[in-house]
């Protein structure tokens, strides 16, 4: 509701239980000076409108306005719970850790008489913080911060877990953990931060290429932990499936740089899938006799409508597969061709 100036700073003063003589004190002005306020004889200058506020709780442009502002009002309530909230929010979580450290640190010494175990538990109350408290204490490039810290805080417990098992895993795990964040935050980074503004238009090539070499990477520490009698699995296996994998995904990407319809780019996707999926069985035949029954069982070449026993329904089913993506992508060509010749150069 909206009030002359008078009639409002009354009503202020008088909520807060303040006579025109304590008003007028607090405010170094004489009494008379309040009696013309309320008035509305005279107005106040603009220099004691913030002292104004402060005393009668109000804002200054509620002053001005004579009315009082319920929505900044609510706002202000609203952000006032918010930070109160935040803050038990991230007080309990301090409480919890404290409380949960203690009892681990004077078991782990009144049963070990030494501090082993213990160590894990405040890596994983470490890792536990980066996700429950560190997103209120880190302020700026949150981005790029959290993640790397979230990722050294793993790091940190999968070194503490591997010295206490006295295992050997330690790289393969980090590795893994790595690659995932590679694969999720780099098409991320490149996106958004102006150091990548060059390399942006080609964010979908960079990105795969780099989570290729990382998962290469991953493939040889896995080869070299797992390494027995020379079988180098990464060379004659792992290395030709992921550059065969990376080859006809970056292909795939390229079709839409191709300066054609969708259908037409529909059409070639789905005879790339098509082919990509049932070549290899067809024509390639896998060495290792562990995924050798698994690789070549499925040819669509060996499939015989007028034989559905057991062990050919497999071949059968894909090849109905096989032939309904490759009459889709036939559709999808023809009309998507229709509509090329149809358009207006």
């Amino acid at each position: 509701m909206k009030n002359d100036f008078g009639t409002f700073f009354k009503q202020k003063r008088q909520d807060k239980n303040l006579t025109q003589k304590q008003l007028a004190s607090l405010l170094f002005v004489s009494e008379s000076t309040i009696s013309k306020w309320e008035k509305n004889v005279a107005h106040p200058d603009i220099t004691l409108l913030p002292k104004i506020s402060e005393i009668l709780e109000v804002s200054e442009h509620e002053l001005i306005t004579a009315s009082v502002d319920e929505k900044s009002r609510t706002e202000k309530s609203q952000a006032k719970k918010w930070r109160t909230l935040s803050f038990s929010w991230g007080l309990f979580w301090y409480i919890a850790y404290a409380l949960a450290l203690i009892p681990c640190f004077i078991c782990n010494l009144a049963i070990d008489k030494t501090l082993s175990w213990f160590w894990i538990v405040v890596c994983s109350l470490l890792l536990s913080f980066t996700f429950t408290n560190l997103p209120k204490i880190i302020k700026k490039h949150k981005l790029l911060l959290l993640p790397l810290c979230q990722f050294l805080s793993l790091c940190l417990l999968f070194g503490v877990c591997c010295i206490f098992t006295n295992g050997n895993w330690f790289w393969v795990a980090t590795l893994s953990v790595f690659l995932g964040l590679v694969i999720i935050f780099v098409p991320i980074y490149i996106a958004k931060y102006k150091a990548f503004l060059k390399i942006r238009k080609y964010n979908d090539f960079v990105s795969i290429g780099i989570d290729f070499i990382v998962l290469n990477i991953l493939l040889v520490v896995i080869n070299l932990k797992t390494l027995t009698n020379s079988d180098w699995w990464y060379f004659s296996l792992a290395l030709p499936v992921v550059s065969g994998v990376y080859l006809i995904i970056n292909l795939l990407l390229c079709i839409r740089f191709i300066k054609i319809n969708k259908l037409l780019k529909t059409s070639l996707i789905l005879f790339l899938i098509d082919f990509i999926l049932y070549l290899p069985p067809m024509f390639i035949r896998i060495k290792n006799p562990a995924l050798q029954n698994e690789f070549n069982d499925i040819n669509v070449l060996r499939a015989n409508f007028s034989n559905w026993q057991i062990d050919n329904v497999e071949n059968n089913v894909h090849l109905i597969i096989f032939l309904s993506l490759l009459l889709i992508s036939v559709v999808f060509f023809v009309v998507g061709l229709i509509r090329h010749l149809k358009k207006p150069k």
